[in-house]
C-alpha cells in the first residue's frame, strides 16, 4: 500500500523535501488529461491554482501526465514530493474500496444528490475513507465531478434495453465491472484505457461504460457512433493533496489552501451542471447517435445493477451507502 511505498524513498531526498519552507515552495498540481475544457481534471486544477495565486502562493498546473501516471502521482503525494494531484478514484480504492460505492450504478439519482452526499451531508463512511487515506500520507480535497452521468458507448448499434446488449463486448476497468456487465447480460473484457482504441479496431471490444466527457476528451467519437443515456451514476475523480506538505504549512498558508479547495469544489459543481446540459449536443455534433431508454428499460438496468452492488463495493458498506444516498435526497 501507499504507506509501504513511502519507506522506499531515500532518506536524504525525503528530508530535503520536508525541510524546504512550505510557503516558499511552488505548489505543483498534476493532472493526467490534456489542457482541454472538456476535462474536469484540468479545469479543477486551473481553478485551484488561480485561487492559490490570488492568495499569494505560487502554483503551476502540469497536464498530460507530465509528472507521471496516477500511481506515480499518489506515491509522490504520500512522500511529500508533490503537493496536489487530480487522479483516478481507483487510487483511493486501493486504500479503502468503500469509495467504489459512490460510483456504483444508480446509487445516486443525479449529480446534485452526489454532491450533497460528498460535500454537505454528515457521512461517517466518507470520514472513514478520508482517515484511511490520511494514514497513507494523502488528504482527500474533493471528489470532482466529470460531467454528465454514466452511459454506454459502442461502435455497432443503438442500445435501448438490456436485450440489445447480448451480442456486444464492453471494455471493463476491472473484474468487478465484468460482473456488472454480466448482470446486464453481456460480456466484459478488461482493457487498459491506452489500449482501448486498438482493442476496438481489433474487435476485442465494441465499446465502454463511461461518462459523455471521455470520448469527447480522447476523440473516441471518431469510431464510437452510439451512446445510450443510462443515467447510471455521477462520474468523479479524486482531488488529492500531500498530508506532509499540508501539515508543514503555516496557519495563513493553510487558510489559503483551504479556501482554494473550497473554491475549486464549488466551481466544479457549477462546471458539472453546465457540462450535463451541453455534452449530449457535443456528441450529436460529432456524429454520435443518442438513445434514451424508456423508464421501463432504465428500471431493468437499475434492478440488475442493484443485484451486484455487493460486488461493486464491499458488501458490508452497501447499507451504509444506501443510507447516505437516502439522507442526501432533496
Amino acid at each position: 500500500m501507499l504507506k509501504n511505498l513511502r519507506r522506499t524513498l531515500p532518506g536524504l531526498a525525503l528530508g530535503l523535501a520536508i525541510a524546504a519552507p512550505a510557503a516558499a515552495q511552488e505548489v505543483r498540481i498534476a493532472v493526467q488529461c490534456p489542457p482541454v475544457p472538456a476535462c474536469s481534471d484540468w479545469v479543477y486544477a486551473e481553478d485551484f491554482a488561480a485561487a492559490l495565486r490570488e492568495g499569494g502562493m505560487e502554483a503551476t498546473v502540469f497536464d498530460s501526465a507530465s509528472l507521471g501516471k496516477d500511481p506515480e502521482i499518489v506515491d509522490q503525494l504520500s512522500q511529500g514530493l508533490l503537493q496536489f494531484g487530480v487522479t483516478n478514484f481507483v487510487m483511493i480504492a486501493q486504500v479503502d474500496p468503500r469509495i467504489l460505492g459512490f460510483l456504483a450504478p444508480y446509487v445516486f439519482e443525479n449529480s446534485q444528490q452526489f454532491f450533497r452526499a460528498t460535500q454537505e451531508t454528515d457521512s461517517p463512511l466518507l470520514d472513514g475513507i478520508r482517515e484511511n487515506m490520511a494514514d497513507q500520507g494523502v488528504k482527500i480535497a474533493g471528489l470532482p465531478g466529470l460531467g454528465g452521468q454514466m452511459g454506454l458507448f459502442n461502435d455497432e448499434k443503438a442500445v435501448a434495453s438490456v436485450e440489445d446488449l447480448t451480442d456486444l463486448r464492453l471494455r471493463a476497468i476491472d473484474a468487478n465491472q465484468v460482473k456488472l456487465f454480466e448482470a446486464w447480460g453481456t460480456q466484459g473484457v478488461v482493457v487498459d484505457m491506452p489500449e482501448f482504441a486498438g482493442a476496438v479496431q481489433q474487435e476485442i471490444v465494441d465499446g465502454y461504460f463511461n461518462p459523455p466527457a471521455v470520448p469527447l476528451i480522447f476523440r473516441h467519437t471518431e469510431f464510437l457512433t452510439h451512446f445510450t443515456d443510462l443515467k447510471a451514476g455521477t462520474p468523479f475523480r479524486a482531488a488529492l493533496m500531500s498530508a506532509d506538505w499540508y501539515a508543514g504549512l503555516g496557519d495563513d498558508e493553510k487558510a489559503i489552501v483551504d479556501a482554494a479547495v473550497e473554491t475549486a469544489n464549488a466551481k466544479n459543481r457549477e462546471w458539472t451542471y453546465a457540462a450535463e446540459t451541453t455534452e449530449i449536443e457535443q456528441l450529436e455534433a460529432a456524429g454520435v447517435t443518442i438513445t434514451s431508454p424508456t423508464d421501463e428499460a432504465l428500471a431493468e438496468f437499475k434492478r440488475r445493477s442493484q443485484e451486484v452492488w455487493d460486488t461493486l463495493m464491499p458488501a458490508g458498506s452497501v447499507a451504509e451507502m444506501q443510507a447516505l444516498a437516502d439522507a442526501s435526497k432533496e
